[in-house]
């Protein structure tokens, strides 16, 4: 039989767990509750005429340069919690509600964004607005982190070299992150993103290093940014902005490589097998601000 004082310290340490966080920090559910109101509510809007087609956006992906008036870049840093409250506010997903070729039915295909503005102007990867492959008409989307879904109205500017793309969507009152390229390896490193669909998370590293990606050959060969950072993420993530410890964007998510050992020239054929597909480090790059902030001019300049 319980003690009173037992009973006593079980209903501290219940009360005590039952307010274990703030009651600013959200508690995501660890199903899909919420996408399947936010496709509910797609849906909505999509019946009522509120989303523009892809047979108009899609044709604004020609667009190379667009006008914003960013935030300067904070010199002040943060702590933890204040970049999170940051990046978390920032935060945008972004993605087709489309009618799949194969089932015939609506799907909400989401990957991740964030604010440059305060009156709509979110950026994100090029490859994440791209049509599904298995896409027959669709509306593109974005949903901010209090769960209210935009139209997307415009591709204001976008460069499939460089994965960088800024859309225009119909929210007015946006957190947004600003730009920064000041940024050297051994900087800390910062993202909020929602890798595989598991929401809210919230991860640090630091910034490994700078490389470039060059496309084409000869006089056509084209290059862009890349940063290495530790900072976790995963397929869902792209598109989510990568922020240094000042809550300036230094780039987006746009992939994650794993690098496996290779065989060792004495191994059996099935040692080699397995050796090959043993993980050794695993990349995450970013886009860098540099290649965002070179879609964007300030108004007045030509």
């Amino acid at each position: 039989m319980n003690s009173p004082l037992t009973l006593l310290v079980c209903a501290v340490a219940l009360t005590t767990l039952a307010r274990a966080q703030s009651p600013t920090v959200p508690i995501y559910p660890a199903d899909s509750r919420s996408d399947t109101r936010m496709a509910d509510e797609a849906k909505r809007m999509r019946e009522a005429g509120a989303l523009s087609r892809e047979t108009v956006l899609t044709n604004q992906f020609a667009r190379t340069i667009c006008e914003l008036t960013l935030p300067s870049a904070h010199s002040s840093r943060l702590s933890g919690r204040e970049l999170w409250a940051a990046s978390r506010a920032a935060h945008v997903r972004v993605g087709w509600n489309f009618l799949c070729t194969r089932c015939n039915d609506w799907h909400l295909n989401l990957a991740g964004g964030y604010a440059l503005t305060k009156d709509g102007a979110v950026a994100t990867c090029f490859h994440a607005v791209k049509t599904p492959a298995n896409f027959k008409q669709g509306y593109l989307v974005a949903i901010d982190e209090l769960g209210r879904l935009h139209a997307v109205t415009e591709i204001l500017a976008s460069d499939e070299r460089t994965d960088a793309c800024i859309i225009r969507t119909s929210a007015r009152d946006l957190k947004p992150l600003p730009l920064s390229t000041n940024v050297f390896p051994g900087d800390r490193a910062f993202c909020f993103s929602d890798p595989l669909g598991q929401r809210g998370y919230f991860s640090d590293g630091i910034v490994n290093r700078f490389l470039q990606r060059s496309r084409g050959t000869g006089t056509n060969t084209t290059t862009a940014t890349r940063l290495n950072v530790t900072t976790d993420w995963a397929p869902g993530s792209s598109g989510s902005a990568v922020l240094d410890e000042f809550g300036n964007a230094i780039g987006h998510v746009t992939t994650i490589t794993t690098l496996p050992a290779a065989p060792a020239a004495t191994a059996t054929a099935e040692k080699g097998k397995a050796d090959s597909a043993r993980t050794l480090i695993t990349l995450h790059e970013a886009v860098s601000a540099k290649d965002v902030l070179a879609l964007i001019q300030k108004p007045g300049k030509r």
